[in-house]
């Protein structure tokens, strides 16, 4: 599983667009070639549509991004990899309930792989001697 998060300057208050905007520039769902923000509208897409209770298929993605459908599926293809979205019966959704809670999962799923990362370099720095 692939995790991206990117460190970025905060924002201070701003409106909801900018915070969507940041947060999706954070979790690295959009760089400098994505000069369309198309993998930050997909994901708006589905928060609208988890917010709805609803799943999308990658053409109707397609059609309210405004997006081709092979652009839709290079995205999904990045945001099923990164745990963000996942794929039922062809029609996709966020894998979480809501942004929040997003956030807390990749923040504990984070905090996991650092305290691995902890383990094995105490164990390597006594092997090493130091």
């Amino acid at each position: 599983m692939k995790r991206i998060i990117i460190s970025i300057e905060p924002i201070p208050e701003s409106n909801t667009n900018e915070q969507l905007h940041w947060i999706s520039q954070a979790l690295g769902l959009f760089n400098e070639r994505d000069k369309e923000k198309s993998c930050h509208r997909i994901f708006v897409e589905l928060i609208k549509a988890k917010k709805d209770n609803n799943l999308l298929s990658c053409q109707e993605l397609a059609d309210k991004s405004n997006l081709s459908r092979a652009t839709v599926l290079h995205h999904l293809d990045k945001l099923t990899e990164s745990n963000i979205v996942m794929e039922r019966d062809h029609e996709f959704e966020l894998v979480d309930e809501n942004l929040n809670s997003i956030i807390l999962r990749l923040k504990k799923e984070m905090n996991d792989f650092m305290e691995e990362m902890e383990k094995i370099s105490r164990k390597l720095d006594e092997e090493l001697g130091f």
